[in-house]
């Protein structure tokens, strides 16, 4: 892997940051958090790919990293650090040697039983734990701030 996590955390965009809060002022509190996950989902991600690869055998390295529904506002943050191209292209470069591209559409075209999807999110949330902690379980499997005010 190009970076260390320590690394990566102490990357910051200003300009992604303010442009999170503009556009979506309920959550303009937590934006800095969330640029924070974002990047430790990046890492991870990485990590993730790297050890699957190296260890293709091993069973708990075979699921789909996904940025799920649950993690949607990470998934926003994403979107506004992508309209900063130039920049974004130069951060993947930077810290992964790769452009670290955005696919909105990971599960390959098949069938998927529901049993797929959880045994899927089940070894992804396991590998999460185990490498992140229960703090970013917790942190990235949250409602949003619209939601919580709907319930």
């Amino acid at each position: 892997m190009q970076t260390t996590l320590n690394e990566l955390l102490a990357f910051r965009h200003d300009g992604v940051i303010n442009r999170y809060k503009r556009d979506f002022p309920a959550d303009a509190a937590r934006a800095e958090d969330l640029f924070t996950d974002l990047m430790t989902f990046f890492w991870a991600s990485k990590k993730h790919e790297l050890e699957r690869l190296s260890n293709p055998d091993i069973e708990n390295l075979d699921f789909t990293f996904i940025m799920d529904e649950e993690m949607l506002e990470i998934d926003k943050m994403w979107h506004i650090f992508l309209l900063y191209t130039k920049d974004y292209m130069d951060f993947c470069e930077k810290y992964f040697g790769e452009f670290l591209h955005h696919l909105p559409d990971v599960v390959p075209n098949r069938k998927i039983t529901p049993f797929d999807v959880e045994m899927n999110l089940q070894k992804f949330l396991s590998y999460v734990f185990d490498n992140l902690g229960e703090d970013f379980v917790r942190r990235w499997f949250r409602l949003s701030s619209q939601e919580a005010e709907a319930v």
